[in-house]
């Protein structure tokens, strides 16, 4: 059976569908263009050396280069506060004297059990040594990789699995099905395994962009082309041969 043969009313709701998860990839695709830039709206180009601080820095370090940016307010606190981390994170004058007067002027604001303004983080204050310490360990811990990383995989393989389906029931090429789909479970694998890796090693942040990029284009080209497949008149040059035949 081929998608093109199904009612309009079946049509109607594989459209439905197919064109939502296009505007829901594009809209993780400005989310994470805004998380991993220095802009604050529009659809920009995440760059590299805040994917690899969100991946391999401290939760910290990483909130500080990432959406606490703004907050910040010279980039020498960020390096202050990272040869403190480098050092041991110790509770000594060096912690008293210099990060905790850039944590008072960067981020109290927000981040303290009293705080009242508009959107204070009052469950992650930053008032004492015991507060912060607890934000310096490189990269994700192992509890949160492990959470993050098993939603996303439950989360994409649903709608994933559905679009894959829809495509392989399609009327284009074999050779076209194949790719597509396996381009979008290979680079979904490849995007959440570089997460671990890139703790040990921040060159797997180019893995990340790279692996991410491809599966929303994969995911994106499967919607877009069964979209036309359910409505429009194909060329011949991209179905298979007993397609263009039964036409």
């Amino acid at each position: 059976m081929r998608i093109t043969v199904l009612n309009v009313s079946a049509k109607l709701a594989l459209s439905g569908f197919l064109i939502t998860v296009i505007l829901a990839a594009l809209s993780a695709t400005t989310l994470i263009g805004l998380l991993y830039s220095s802009h604050d709206r529009g659809f920009n180009i995440p760059e590299m050396d805040r994917i690899q601080s969100h991946y391999s820095d401290s939760r910290l370090i990483a909130a500080m280069k990432g959406p606490m940016y703004q907050y910040v307010t010279e980039d020498g606190d960020i390096d202050v506060i990272a040869k403190w981390i480098a050092g041991g994170a110790k509770n000594d004058d060096f912690f008293k004297d210099e990060v905790m007067y850039i944590l008072s002027e960067d981020c109290q604001k927000c981040h303290s059990r009293n705080s009242q303004m508009s959107r204070a983080i009052t469950s992650m204050p930053f008032s004492s040594y015991e507060d912060i310490v607890q934000y310096t360990e490189g990269g994700y811990s192992w509890t949160q990789m492990a959470r993050t990383a098993h939603i996303h995989l439950f989360g994409i393989a649903v709608f994933l699995v559905i679009v894959s389906l829809i495509m392989a029931y399609s009327s284009y090429r074999s050779w076209m099905k194949s790719l597509l789909i396996s381009a979008g479970w290979i680079a979904l694998w490849l995007d959440i395994g570089s997460w671990w890796l890139a703790r040990f090693y921040n060159g797997f942040a180019y893995v990340i962009s790279v692996a991410g990029t491809v599966e929303i284009g994969a995911v994106c080209a499967m919607s877009g082309l069964c979209l036309l497949n359910l409505w429009c008149r194909l060329p011949a040059i991209v179905l298979e041969p007993e397609e263009h035949r039964a036409e």
